[in-house]
């Protein structure tokens, strides 16, 4: 790869939409284990790392001000935390 390539790759890993996406998608994961095994600890960790996904992308949504985003990101991690807690 030439340097270019390397700098947007770079680019693309710092983006918090990165983030939002990958700690989502383990954490959903890692949920979806726990409740097939009954084990409770992996839902609690599964249940962290997608709230810290949705934490993670809302604070980069306002750093980069993308504010309308960044309020739905965590009316949307809010809305799931209220929901886990029930």
């Amino acid at each position: 790869m030439d340097n270019e390539e390397k700098q947007d790759v770079k680019d693309e890993l710092k983006n918090p939409s990165f983030l939002l996406f990958v700690f989502s998608c383990i954490g959903f994961q890692v949920f979806i284990t726990g409740n097939i095994s009954e084990i409770k600890l992996l839902q609690h960790i599964g249940a962290g790392l997608m709230f810290s996904g949705f934490v993670s992308g809302c604070v980069g949504a306002f750093r980069q001000s993308y504010f309308k985003k960044g309020i739905g990101l965590m009316l949307a991690g809010g809305i799931g935390a209220v929901l886990y807690f029930i």
